[in-house]
């Protein structure tokens, strides 16, 4: 007889111990069941939250976005900071003139939590002082209206581009607020724009909803009426490609260098440590839910090594029956492998199908968890290759304490 005949006998064997003995095959299978299920029910989930991380990433800027924050002067320094101007409007200048790298920049004049209030209503949220390039650093989309001009910026118009957060409680009753007036801190100012909602969920939660807080004015009107000077937070970067982003952040230095009078009073931050954070939390997620699957298939594995034990030693005499009428030792071996397969596969194919009910279930239960992957292919190839792996290990020890047996003591057993 040839292997793949002596494989397929030894599968059909093997699905009929399985069908005779329900119960015992079912609890033997429940190890790779829960190990599949769990491995590919957490890539799934993990899937859309990475995939939500990865676009609250993008949405900000992504790799190309940079950060020009103020700084504490070196020690050597201190004794002559004071004729640093710090960031002002004039850096953002010097960058627009002097760096053809620069795909975008915008100063950030963080005006914090500001009292919004309208028809009666009062609300607070965040408020910050930008130009127009900053809604080519962040991708933000217009629901209604427009965003900051070049005009804006030129007259200290006194607008504003108001967001979903106060809009809804400042007029829950409208769609479309553009051309109302609201006061900020007191200040009359005209709403222009009005943002789409923006929502990306992890883990049940609204990554952006701190977005939504988030209204904007033009940076000179921040300036003006209400810092009364130059002053700016910080300064938003877009360099024009990830190839030069090295060259630009040296020549962001040496601008900065020239317009801060050589005081080190900053610090260019670059987007890397954030992705380099990102990848981390990724492969501890990957990592931590790798684990718990590999201990659930383990364990598995280790039932099914231990039902295998038992069946051979309760179908001894069958052993010694099969060998004394012909049988040789390794087909009683493949015979009781194929078997292990058998049960690993099934468990395996059981664990899969059980998966996609709980990402399913997920689904609905999470929060718009839409982004769920219903049908992680490669998690689920796999968990199935895994799966039918432990099988065949674990059922190595038990086929070759089978096709080991003597026949005449087999035939003695009782």
């Amino acid at each position: 007889m040839s292997l793949a005949a002596d494989l397929y006998m030894g599968s059909m064997n093997g699905l009929r111990e399985v069908w005779s003995n329900k119960v015992r095959s079912l609890l033997s299978m429940s190890g790779i069941i829960l190990g599949v299920a769990a491995l590919v029910a957490m890539v799934g989930i993990l899937q859309g939250m990475l995939g939500n991380m990865r676009a609250s990433f993008e949405l900000r800027g992504g790799i190309l976005k940079m950060e020009v924050r103020s700084a504490e002067a070196p020690e050597w320094q201190q004794h002559i900071v004071g004729i640093s101007p710090g960031l002002t409007w004039q850096d953002v200048l010097a960058f627009e003139k002097a760096i053809p790298l620069i795909a975008y920049v915008s100063p950030i004049v963080d005006l914090r939590w500001a009292r919004f209030t309208a028809e009666g209503k009062r609300t607070r949220a965040m408020l910050q002082g930008v130009s127009p390039d900053f809604f080519g650093i962040e991708t933000r989309q217009i629901a209604h209206g427009r965003t900051i001009s070049d005009a804006d910026i030129d007259s200290s118009s006194p607008v504003v581009v108001i967001g979903t957060y106060v809009a809804e409680r400042l007029f829950p009753d409208r769609d479309n607020i553009v051309g109302e007036q609201v006061r900020l801190d007191g200040k009359v100012f005209t709403v222009i724009g009005q943002f789409e909602h923006l929502e990306v969920m992890v883990a049940g939660r609204n990554t952006l909803r701190w977005e939504n807080r988030r209204n904007y004015i033009p940076a000179t009107t921040a300036m003006t009426r209400f810092n009364g000077n130059e002053k700016v937070s910080s300064i938003a970067v877009l360099g024009d490609s990830v190839e030069r982003l090295e060259d630009l952040q040296e020549q962001m230095n040496n601008t900065l260098a020239l317009t801060h009078r050589g005081i080190e009073d900053y610090e260019v931050r670059t987007q890397h440590e954030r992705l380099e954070e990102m990848q981390k939390l990724e492969n501890s997620f990957l990592y931590s839910m790798g684990g718990i699957a590999a201990i659930s298939l383990l364990v598995g594995g280790i039932g099914i090594m231990n039902v295998m034990l038992a069946s051979v030693s309760e179908r001894i005499r069958e052993i010694g029956v099969r060998k004394a009428i012909g049988a040789r030792s390794h087909d009683i071996f493949l015979q009781f492998l194929a078997e292990a397969v058998v049960i690993s596969i099934l468990g395996g194919l059981i664990g899969l199908v059980l998966s996609t009910g709980f990402l399913a279930l997920a689904r609905n239960l999470i929060p718009d968890g839409a982004t769920i992957n219903l049908l992680p292919t490669a998690a689920m190839f796999l968990g199935f290759l895994f799966s039918s792996l432990i099988g065949l290990v674990s059922g190595i020890y038990p086929a070759l304490r089978a096709g080991r047996l003597d026949p005449i003591e087999a035939l003695r057993y009782d």
